[in-house]
């Protein structure tokens, strides 16, 4: 009982030394802003929001990943397909490799020049992403 006295009375002088303020004038801006070398302005929030979509920036078709792209002469070898089965039909797309690396395999689904879908296996996890270039990440399995 003593102890969460202790820590009530601790917490409770700490809030009241940070909540006044000396001169009322002085108010933050409710964005933060950062001016960057080049002279430019940008709020925080947009930045949060880059570094958003940058973190999902793996479940987008990226032009780099078709470029590259590998044609699939036999689609029987990838087990992803089966699975891929559940959102789309595999069979309805040329199949080409954008990546197949002991890390994880990436395949494309193209529809003409224009790649519909992706999927991502991570193999060491046996983790399946599955991504529409419409809707972003459409599914996500354990294979």
């Amino acid at each position: 009982m003593k102890k969460n006295l202790f820590v009530i009375g601790a917490a409770a002088m700490f809030l009241s030394g940070c909540g006044g303020q000396q001169n009322p004038e002085e108010t933050l801006p409710d964005v933060p802003e950062e001016v960057e070398a080049d002279g430019d302005v940008q709020s925080l929030a947009q930045e949060s929001e880059e570094k958003s979509e940058n973190a999902s920036g793996e479940h987008k078709i990226h032009a780099q990943e078709v470029d590259h792209a590998q044609p699939v002469s036999d689609p029987s070898n990838y087990e992803e397909l089966t699975h891929a089965k559940e959102h789309f039909t595999p069979e309805d797309y040329e199949i080409r490799v954008a990546n197949d690396n002991p890390g994880n395999r990436v395949l494309l689904f193209m529809d003409g020049d224009e790649p519909v879908f992706k999927t991502v296996l991570i193999k060491n996890q046996g983790l399946l992403k599955i991504i529409s270039s419409d809707k972003g990440l459409i599914g996500q399995t354990k294979i």
